[in-house]
C-alpha cells in the first residue's frame, strides 16, 4: 500500500505556468477548495450550482458486492476467464505493493513503460494516494503492475495506471486478484479508469475499449467537474476550443500530446 486507505486522491497537476487542484472522488474536497481552478473527477451527478463547466467520459463498472462466482462468471470467456486461468497454470503470483522495495520497483518500469508509450509518467508525490498490485512469473519475473484510486467512503476503487509487459496473461490476473481482494474488504465498485468505446479497429482506442469491456462491467458516463476563479476561466475556453479544433474533443490525446511536448507536470 503506498499511503493511508481509503484516502481517495488530491494533488496539484502542473498544465504550463496553470496549477490545477486536481482530485479524486472527494466532492466535499472540491467544494472547499481554495485554488483558482479546481477539478474533480467522479461517477456522480452534481447539481449545476457545484460547478462551473463539466466534461462527460465513459467507464465501465462493476459490482463487485456479489459472490466471486457471479462476478467470474460475466467476463468474456477466451480473453478474460481462459486468460486468468492460464495465468493460474503458469504459475503466475500477484502480491500487493508494500515495502519500499517494491515500490521503487515499480516506480522504475513504470517510468520506462510509460516513456516507451509517450503518455503521462505517475509521479512519486501522486504514489503516495495509491494503492497497488504486481505480477511475477513462476521463474520470478517482475511482469508488471496496476495502480488504484480508493474512495473516501469506501464504496468504489478506480483503476487508474497499468504497467506491464504484455505477456503471460499478467493484466488480466492482476486486475482479478485486485478484484477479489476490494471485494474482500467491502467495496462495492470496481471502476475500469474510463474509456473511449469505439468498434473501429483502427482507432487508438479499440484494444482499450475492449480490454476493459471484457470484464463484464456497466458502461456509463463518468464525469470530470471543474470550479474556476475569476480570468482563469479564459483559459478553460481556450482549452476547450483548442482540444475540439485539433484534437476532435479528444482530451486524453491532447492530455498526451501536452506530456510528449513536457507541459504537463
Amino acid at each position: 500500500m503506498f499511503g493511508d486507505r481509503g484516502m481517495g486522491m488530491e494533488r496539484e497537476k502542473k498544465v504550463a505556468f496553470l496549477t490545477i487542484h486536481d482530485i479524486w472522488f472527494d466532492t466535499e474536497c472540491f467544494e472547499k477548495s481554495k485554488y483558482a481552478v479546481a477539478a474533480l473527477h467522479t461517477n456522480d451527478v452534481l447539481e449545476e450550482s457545484q460547478f462551473d463547466f463539466r466534461q462527460e467520459t465513459k467507464t465501465f463498472l462493476l459490482d463487485i458486492a456479489q459472490d466471486e462466482e457471479i462476478i467470474f462468471s460475466k467476463f468474456e470467456y477466451k480473453s478474460a476467464k481462459y486468460a486468468i486461468n492460464k495465468a493460474v497454470r503458469d504459475g503466475v503470483t500477484v502480491h500487493e505493493l508494500c515495502t519500499d522495495a517494491e515500490k521503487k520497483q515499480y516506480m522504475a518500469f513504470q517510468q520506462e513503460f510509460c516513456e516507451q508509450k509517450g503518455i503521462p509518467l505517475l509521479h512519486e508525490d501522486e504514489l503516495e494516494s495509491l494503492a497497488g498490485y504486481y505480477a511475477l512469473s513462476a521463474e520470478g519475473e517482475y511482469l508488471g503492475a496496476c495502480a488504484f484510486i480508493e474512495s473516501s467512503d469506501g464504496k468504489t476503487v478506480r483503476y487508474k495506471y497499468g504497467a506491464t509487459k504484455h505477456k503471460l496473461n499478467a493484466n488480466e490476473i492482476i486486475l482479478w486478484e485486485a478484484i477479489k481482494a476490494y471485494r474482500e474488504r467491502g467495496f462495492q465498485y470496481f471502476d475500469f479508469g474510463g474509456c473511449v468505446p469505439t468498434e473501429d479497429k483502427d482507432s487508438y482506442y479499440y484494444r482499450h475499449y475492449h480490454f476493459k469491456k471484457k470484464f463484464g462491467g456497466e458502461l456509463i458516463d463518468s464525469y470530470t467537474y471543474f470550479r474556476i476563479k475569476g480570468f482563469y476561466r479564459i483559459f478553460y475556453y481556450i482549452f476547450s476550443k483548442f482540444v475540439q479544433l485539433f484534437f476532435k474533443g479528444d482530451v486524453n490525446g491532447f492530455t498526451n500530446w501536452l506530456n510528449q511536448k513536457g507541459i504537463l507536470k
